[in-house]
């Protein structure tokens, strides 16, 4: 989970209700922490892409590089956008138009219906980059 746009004490009261495992990477800690079921990780790429790496579904902000990581990688994923960012707005609205849930606020009760959901979404990402540039110079 990375939600910048909330307090470690929110995601942590939210997230003590729900008896998941969950590892929190953190901006505002510089320490690791465990509370109950909630580890908490200061920012550290290489931890963050190992838990991203063993983890089951994703939880964070509607950007885009850990959603369409999420994607790709067959995670769940679940979106909460940052308030008043119209980036992640529209994120939000285009995941869940493919089927991604997403909130605007952190409420246990859609994690939870979120976490009991089977639902998955795979993406594929063709790997036609030669195919691509061969189009463009022959265009030239």
């Amino acid at each position: 989970m990375y939600l910048p746009s909330f307090s470690d004490e929110n995601i942590i009261k939210v997230l003590k209700q729900i008896p998941v495992e969950w590892k929190v990477f953190s901006k505002y800690s510089g320490l690791y922490f465990k509370e109950a079921n909630v580890e908490v990780f200061p920012i550290d790429e290489t931890e963050y892409l190992k838990a991203f790496e063993n983890c089951e579904g994703i939880l964070c902000n509607a950007g885009f590089e850990s959603p369409a990581e999420a994607l790709f990688m067959d995670k769940k994923l679940f979106v909460i956008p940052i308030h008043n960012q119209y980036e992640q707005e529209c994120n939000a609205c285009a995941l869940d138009k493919m089927g991604i849930p997403n909130s605007k606020v952190l409420k246990p009760e859609e994690i939870q219906h979120w976490l009991a959901s089977d639902q998955h979404l795979r993406v594929s990402y063709p790997d036609d980059i030669e195919e691509i540039l061969v189009k463009e110079v022959l265009s030239l």
